[in-house]
């Protein structure tokens, strides 16, 4: 099976916004592909999802994210990758891939992540190309 990394803009745009990263959220929760992620992505997300910006009660954020926990598979990254300089987190995207032993990235990165359209042979994509793909 399918096994991918989803960047955590796609993640919000999937949870709070719809479109295409609702899609991909939908085919996870659907099990078209097993979504890999880490403790580190796990974080992330809940940090960004606490941000004052959305106004979001903690009983939401979880009320969003645990139907999204209770599906992912949580790999612990032991390779440290130093690939991207200009937003080290993005690196974090990128160990999380090669551990996990995933064929793709669905992000909307598009300065930094995107532009390298792989890596060690994982392909980096949007969410639209991720959907034709699964």
């Amino acid at each position: 099976m399918t096994r991918a990394v989803i960047d955590t803009n796609i993640s919000i745009s999937g949870l709070l916004f719809g479109g295409l990263p609702l899609q991909v959220v939908e085919a996870a929760l659907d099990r078209r592909f097993v979504w890999v992620t880490s403790p580190y992505l796990i974080e992330e997300l809940e940090k960004a999802l606490a941000h004052k910006k959305f106004g979001l009660t903690s009983h939401e954020i979880k009320s969003l994210t645990t139907p999204v926990f209770d599906i992912v598979e949580v790999v612990v990254p032991s390779t440290h990758i130093f690939q991207i300089k200009r937003c080290p987190g993005d690196n974090r995207v990128l160990e999380c891939a090669l551990d996990g032993d995933c064929d793709h990235i669905v992000t909307g990165d598009h300065r930094d992540l995107l532009s390298l359209k792989s890596f060690h042979g994982i392909s980096i994509l949007t969410a639209r190309q991720f959907l034709e793909i699964i």
